[in-house]
């Protein structure tokens, strides 16, 4: 990816022009600003925080799926400041400064993300 690219609607984007059904993925790089959050098991809700400062992307691995009739990427991220200081969790969004650099493991079978009401939107490899 290249600076400015926005990283979950770069994937939901490659996975539309590749017509991948689903797939992991698995990612470095640098960063200018970016989300992220923690899921809050008993209030069922994200707790999300937004950062504008340059960090390393050191890890970022997660899946793509449909949900529904959008596709879309779940990743987690562990990010270091200048201070080599970490944090991570689910990432939200993130906003490229220098690169990105992503590969992709096509799972050749759909994956999707089921609705609940009582809880995530979990991953589902039936064709339910």
């Amino acid at each position: 990816m290249e600076t400015g690219e926005e990283i979950q609607r770069t994937l939901s984007e490659l996975m539309d022009n590749l017509n991948l059904q689903g797939g992991v993925v698995m990612g470095i790089g640098a960063l200018s600003s970016y989300s992220l959050g923690y899921y809050d098991i008993h209030k069922k809700e994200y707790i999300r925080k937004d950062y504008n400062e340059n960090v390393e992307l050191l890890s970022c691995i997660g899946n793509m799926a449909h949900k529904g009739e959008k596709k879309i990427a779940h990743l987690h991220a562990i990010i270091s400041n200048v201070n080599m200081e970490t944090r991570g969790g689910h990432l939200f969004e993130g906003i490229i400064s220098a690169t990105g650099e992503f590969s992709l493991i096509d799972s050749k079978v759909r994956m999707n993300r089921l609705d609940s009401d009582a809880a995530l939107p979990l991953l589902n490899l039936t064709d339910k």
